[in-house]
């Protein structure tokens, strides 16, 4: 499972400019799972993912961190790490049906 978090918070504008470079992005990958978190609302799962600075985006396949963003991020940028990230989790699911099949 392919999943992309993103930490905002009310008061910073350049998370407002990459909640407008996500528009949509979950139409393109209906397969991944997509969050936002208000560090303000949840500063415990914020601590718990190590984020300190807002905006920040992780991408993670299979529960393992893929790719971190601190800041904008492209949104050319965030895909191409989705997409890796998703390969990364197919990969896993098919030679876990390889073991099961042995």
């Amino acid at each position: 499972m392919t999943e992309v978090i993103l930490f905002t918070q009310e008061t910073c504008g350049a998370c407002a400019t990459q909640r407008q470079k996500n528009d949509s992005i979950g139409d393109e990958f209906p397969e991944v799972e997509f969050h936002e978190i208000d560090i303000q609302i949840d500063l415990e799962t914020a601590e718990e993912y190590g984020v300190r600075k807002t905006p920040t985006t992780l991408v993670y396949a299979n529960g393992e961190q893929t790719a971190e963003f601190i800041s904008i991020v492209d949104r050319n940028d965030l895909e191409s790490a989705i997409e890796r990230a998703t390969q990364q989790s197919s990969g896993l699911v098919q030679r876990l049906v390889d073991v099961v099949r042995k």
